[in-house]
């Protein structure tokens, strides 16, 4: 149970702080620098560091060398392009609309995608059908960026 239910729901904890706090640090970036996209510079660049070492460390380049990278559709490129317009345009928000706004938005429509692309499949995922707890669940998070806005003045 704890490998299968707890680890990961401590990891989403600690992916929630980290999304959380990694455009707040990206905006202070910005404001020493004046550019967003240095902040999305400096910020891909130590990402891609650790990213290496830890391949290099776990020896995890093998699977390039023997051609399995070869083999990954080419859209899958996509996912970098996701990240870099999440790390640039999550500071952008931030300046204008705050932090709390950006990640109420944020996450809302990350649910709303995240639901469509199970109940279809989308690249492979798994089908998991729309239910009224989902809709519900989603509903819910529709009406706390509600709230969240008519609380901010």
């Amino acid at each position: 149970m704890v490998m299968k239910f707890v680890v990961p729901v401590m990891l989403c904890c600690l992916i929630g702080t980290c999304l959380a706090m990694q455009p707040i640090f990206n905006t202070t970036v910005v404001k020493f620098t004046g550019s967003i996209w240095y902040a999305a510079l400096c910020s891909l660049c130590i990402s891609i560091s650790i990213v290496i070492c830890i391949c290099f460390i776990t020896d995890r380049f093998a699977t390039l060398r023997d051609g399995g990278a070869a083999q990954i559709p080419k859209y899958y490129i996509l996912a970098g392009i996701c990240g870099v317009l999440i790390l640039a345009f999550t500071v952008f928000c931030i300046t204008k609309i705050g932090p709390v706004m950006t990640a109420s938005i944020t996450v809302s429509v990350q649910m709303i995608v995240a639901t469509l692309a199970a109940h279809y499949g989308w690249l492979g995922l798994e089908h998991e059908p729309i239910n009224w707890v989902k809709i519900l669940g989603i509903a819910f998070l529709v009406a706390g960026v509600i709230l969240v806005k008519l609380s901010i003045k």
